[in-house]
């Protein structure tokens, strides 16, 4: 074995100790070694044997020993790195092997984290090199602490004025909306290629290489990464800090600029909606991914290079490691010099908090991706996405763990008191998990509604010819409300009253002749039917026309009912605006089934609670137990506040129009689609109605008025951990529950 000839070395020191960072130029790896490792690594020249090795270290290094196993181990290292060469044969299979098994790798890494995937690049050193001229003035001192001040001022602007700030703000599908889809994408690979493009010229700036840029996919979005490994070659450990803080500077500029732009420009403008894009994906990727030294972003690189602490992820996880084999299983380890002696307690709880912040952002980007995707029918996409994002959360732990189990004659040292105590504390936990029932509830939207108030709907299609009443009116049943006029119905029932004439009169002609002409006689009969089967249509659409005059069905007040109208699934706009009995909707077409009104007892209200098909079943359960099961209700007017009622009806019917307010749409909670032959919202997913009064509620009276609305709890029966986790895959797969 012989070193590589081309490798790059320099000196660097951690913690008060000498260490030598090696470059391997094609690969662009690096690798760190103590002074010992770096000894043997000099040593390989091609001729020297393992006894010569064994006795120049222990010569150089007296009185450290060293083993022919653990030479042989750590020259088999060097060379599976490819840091030296092996005169021998057979290597071209050994290093396509190396090659094919590398590849498996990234395959696998790739699966197992589909938010975030790397592709190979090419070389930018030529176009960084051209860049940095122009753009070096970003790094001076002057510049970096003007920057930072630009990005306080603007922080400052937010929490000043946080309660404007946040009424100027999007709801959430309002800005996650199809029609932002193609400005957010552009917006986070534009922000993206400047951050990584920051790292680049800053590893330039500091003295350092970069070699490579290419294309990464990041949630979905296609955008560049940026390899400056070569940072470890510096000497000075804040250098490397600010290199790697170099993308979030650029988006700290990023974000200051567009949060005074959006501030300052038009709401209605292209430049203000870019802008708010802009400081969303500036401030959520650096506190949530960049900046967190929980994942293996720019935080944590920071992290390690100013704690001094090379290869955090990785000792942290084998300090963990080597616990918990310790303490389940008995097994008697070899000591590792290259882990930390001290502070194992947080080295272990850095691993474990990595672990669950993992999994909490892997939650929130399936969420998220569901809370897009379910209003435009795409939710099983979403789902397809959430099980290939959890592969690796589960899968590749488990294979690994199955991979250490493999190794043989590891059982056979396992300690069986150990193993039979561990077994049983996992039992038992699981077993708490799994069976120990803990309070249920099911979440559902809701909205303020007069409560035994009668609506009136449109049963014919007509254009508003006269409003008799207003919002607020008191009325007796009978009264009218409202009359359309439909010129077609018109005209039919005019044909119609033409049609019964002439087979009136035909009729009564050939009654005349029948007394002289038999076949006059054979007729009669069939002009009877004639005649009853027009009079039979003329009624009906006389009906229909009387129905065009809209009355009230009970004695009470006039209530308005929501105002709110979307445009429909083609993208035009309603026929009509604000309120039904608005007189500025005069000759306005009302389609059948929309809403004009209600009419009731203002005073008296009720929530109407939206509950899915999916879990009407333990609302039905709880109803028939409890026979009013408790409801809690959080108002998006009083935020922090809550009022407690009870269910006392759940409709047998399925909503069939649905409050544009409480739509995903509009920002509301519940993910509906637009019915094509009437317009109006229904819910995505079959849903029903449960009616919560809100009597007896003297903290609130006064506040509550119709069209509130916000998010409600029904406490039903108890259920374990096992039980949610299996309904929610019966949901998510539709099994048969």
């Amino acid at each position: 074995m012989r070193v590589r000839p081309d490798l790059t070395v320099r000196q660097q020191r951690y913690l008060g100790e000498a260490y030598w960072v090696v470059k391997e130029p094609v690969g662009l790896n690096y690798f760190r070694f103590h002074e010992e490792e770096f000894a043997i690594l000099q040593m390989l020249d091609g001729q020297i044997s393992l006894e010569e090795i064994k006795e120049q270290f222990e010569q150089e290094f007296a009185p450290q020993k060293i083993t022919y196993q653990d030479l042989q181990q750590f020259i088999g290292m060097l060379h599976r790195s490819g840091l030296v060469i092996s005169e021998s044969a057979g290597q071209g299979r050994q290093l396509r092997k190396r090659r094919d098994e590398k590849k498996r790798k990234e395959l696998l890494g790739k699966m197992s984290n589909i938010f975030a995937i790397r592709f190979r690049g090419i070389d930018p050193e030529r176009f960084l090199n051209w860049t940095y001229p122009m753009v070096k003035w970003m790094f001076h001192p002057a510049v970096v602490f003007f920057c930072l001040a630009l990005a306080v001022s603007a922080l400052l602007l937010v929490i000043i004025q946080f309660d404007i700030f946040r009424s100027r703000l999007p709801t959430f599908h309002e800005f996650f909306g199809r029609g932002n889809w193609f400005y957010l994408a552009i917006t986070m690979g534009v922000v993206k290629v400047l951050h990584e493009l920051g790292h680049g010229l800053s590893c330039k700036h500091f003295g350092g290489e970069c070699h490579e840029i290419g294309v990464m996919i990041l949630v979905f979005t296609p955008c560049l990464y940026c390899n400056v490994s070569d940072s470890w070659m510096l000497p000075s450990k804040y250098r490397r800090a600010m290199i790697g803080a170099a993308g979030m500077y650029v988006e700290m500029i990023l974000a200051s600029i567009a949060t005074f732009l959006w501030w300052f420009s038009d709401p209605t403008t292209l430049i203000n909606q870019l802008s708010l894009s802009v400081m969303f994906i500036c401030s959520v990727s650096t506190l949530v991914f960049n900046g967190n030294p929980l994942l293996r972003f720019d935080g944590y690189y920071i992290l390690m290079d100013l704690a001094e602490i090379p290869n955090l992820r990785q000792k942290s996880t084998e300090v963990l490691k080597r616990f918990m084999v310790h303490l389940c299983l008995g097994l008697e380890q070899p000591e590792n010099p290259f882990l930390p002696e001290s502070n194992r307690f947080l080295f272990g709880l850095y691993t474990v908090a990595a672990v669950v912040y993992r999994w909490v952002v892997v939650f929130s980007i399936v969420w998220f991706l569901n809370m897009v995707l379910e209003p435009y029918g795409l939710k099983v996409l979403g789902q397809l996405l959430a099980a290939v994002g959890f592969f690796g959360l589960v899968v590749q732990p488990l294979y690994r763990l199955g991979k250490f189990f493999y190794t043989p004659g590891r059982m056979h040292k396992v300690k069986r008191l150990n193993l039979i105590t561990s077994i049983a504390v996992v039992g038992a936990v699981l077993g708490l998990v799994i069976f120990l029932p803990l309070p249920y509830s099911i979440n559902c939207a809701f909205q303020i509604a007069p409560r035994d108030a009668a609506p009136v709907y449109v049963d014919v299609r007509g254009q508003v010819e006269s409003i008799h009443v207003e919002n607020g009116a008191v009325v007796q049943a009978g009264d009218s409300l409202l009359t359309l006029r439909n010129h077609d119905l018109e005209l039919a029932v005019i044909d119609l009253q033409g049609e019964l004439t002439v087979a009136r009169e035909r009729l009564r002609g050939l009654e005349r002749r029948s007394h002289v002409d038999d076949t006059a006689g054979m007729q009669i009969q069939q002009a009877r039917e004639i005649e009853a089967t027009i009079e039979k249509q003329l009624r009906e659409k006389e009906e229909e026309l009387s129905r065009l005059n809209i009355v009230a069905p009970v004695d009470g007040i006039v209530l308005p009912v929501e105002t709110k109208q979307l445009p429909n699934e083609e993208g035009r706009l309603p026929q009509w605006s604000g309120s039904p009995l608005d007189p500025k909707n005069l000759n306005a077409t009302y389609q059948p089934g929309e809403l004009i009104c209600r009419v009731g007892d203002p005073q008296s209200l009720e929530a109407e609670l939206v509950v899915d098909q999916a879990d009407i079943d333990l609302l039905d359960q709880a109803m028939a137990r409890q026979a009013q099961p408790i409801a809690v209700l959080q108002f998006d007017a009083f935020p922090g506040r809550t009022l407690t009622s009870r269910v006392v009806d759940v409709a047998r019917d399925e909503i069939r129009a649905m409050s544009p307010t409480l739509s995903s749409r509009a920002g509301g909670d519940v993910s509906t689609q637009q019915d094509r032959g009437t317009g109006q919202l229904r819910p995505l997913s079959t849903s029903y109605q449960a009616r919560v009064p809100l009597d007896d509620q003297e903290d609130l009276r006064g506040l509550l008025t119709i069209g509130q609305h916000g998010s409600a709890k029904v406490y039903t029966r108890w259920q374990s951990l096992g039980q949610r986790l299996y309904r929610f895959v019966a949901r998510t797969f539709h099994f048969d529950m």
